[in-house]
C-alpha cells in the first residue's frame, strides 16, 4: 500500500505514533523514527520495525517543537532517503488539569508540542514535498475539539488550532498534489489517557457506543490508508476515530 514510500512520523517512540511506525513498515515504508527524551524506546522500535519489515529504519533525534532542529532533521532524512513521500504529526504534551491550576510553562508545552510543533514540521517538509508534486501530511489531532472532558482546556485549543491548521494547509497545497487530513481520536489506552482519566472520571467509558477505549493499533491503520495512493482524492478532512465517542 506504501511500500515505495519514505514515511516519517513524530513522537514515534510509543503509543500511536510507534503504532503508525509498525504498520507503516508492514506495509512496506522506509521510515523515520523521531523521537526527542525517549531514545532507547526509538532504537527497541528500530530493531523492532527492521525484522518485521525488512528495511532498516532511520533513526531521527530531534524536538519537534524547535524549529532549527526540525529543519536539520528533514534534512538528515532527506539526505539518507533521498526524498520525503509522507509525514506525520503525531507528537504532543497533554497536561491534564483545570485551568487555575495550569502553570505558564505547562501551557506554552502544550501549545509548542501540539500546535507549533506541527506548523515547523510542516513549513520544513513542504519544500521538499513541492519539489515532486507529491505528499501527504496527517496530523494527529483528537476528539477533544469535538467533545472535550475535564482538565483539557488547553489541549483543546491546541488542538482545535492544528484541525484549522489542517484545513488551510490543504487549501493552500491541494493543486500541488500534496494533501493534509487530521486524524481525530478519541480516548486510546495510554499513559495520557490514564492521566485524563483522573480529572474525567471512570464513566468516561460509559460514553462510548462501542464500550472500550481505542488501541494505537486501531489508529495506525487509518494514518498509514491516508498516507496511501489509496485515499487520493481526500484532503482537507477531519476523521474521527474514536468508537462513536462524539455521538453521546
Amino acid at each position: 500500500m506504501i511500500g515505495d514510500k519514505n514515511i516519517v512520523i513524530t513522537g514515534a517512540s510509543r503509543g500511536i505514533g510507534a503504532a503508525v511506525a509498525r504498520e507503516a513498515a508492514l506495509n512496506g515504508a522506509r521510515v523515520g523514527i523521531n523521537c526527542f527524551r525517549s531514545k532507547e524506546k526509538a532504537e527497541f522500535l528500530a530493531e523492532e520495525l527492521e525484522r518485521i519489515g525488512g528495511r532498516k529504519p532511520v533513526l531521527l533525534a530531534f524536538d519537534a517543537a524547535d524549529p532549527n532542529q526540525v529543519e536539520r532533521g528533514v534534512q538528515n532524512f532527506v539526505d539518507e532517503l533521498g526524498s520525503i513521500d509522507g509525514w506525520v504529526n503525531n507528537a504532543a504534551i497533554n497536561v491534564s488539569g483545570l485551568l487555575p491550576t495550569v502553570s505558564e510553562a505547562e501551557i506554552r508545552e502544550q501549545i509548542d508540542s501540539a500546535l507549533l510543533g506541527p506548523i515547523f514540521c510542516c513549513r520544513a517538509v513542504l519544500p521538499h514535498m513541492l519539489r515532486r508534486h507529491q505528499g501527504s501530511i496527517v496530523n494527529i489531532g483528537s476528539i477533544v475539539t469535538r467533545k472535550t472532558f475535564r482538565g483539557q482546556s488547553v489541549y483543546a485549543a491546541a488542538k482545535g488550532g492544528l484541525l484549522a491548521f489542517t484545513r488551510a494547509l490543504a487549501t493552500e497545497y491541494g493543486r500541488k498534489g500534496i494533501r493534509v487530513n487530521c486524524v481525530q481520536p478519541g480516548p486510546v489506552k495510554s499513559d495520557m489517557l490514564d492521566t485524563a482519566l483522573n480529572l474525567a472520571g471512570e464513566d468516561l467509558l460509559g460514553q462510548i457506543p462501542v464500550g472500550r477505549f481505542g488501541m494505537p493499533g486501531d489508529i495506525a491503520g487509518l494514518v498509514v490508508f491516508l498516507l496511501s495512493e489509496q485515499s487520493a482524492y481526500i484532503t482537507g478532512t477531519e476523521l474521527n476515530i474514536d468508537g462513536g465517542y462524539h455521538l453521546t
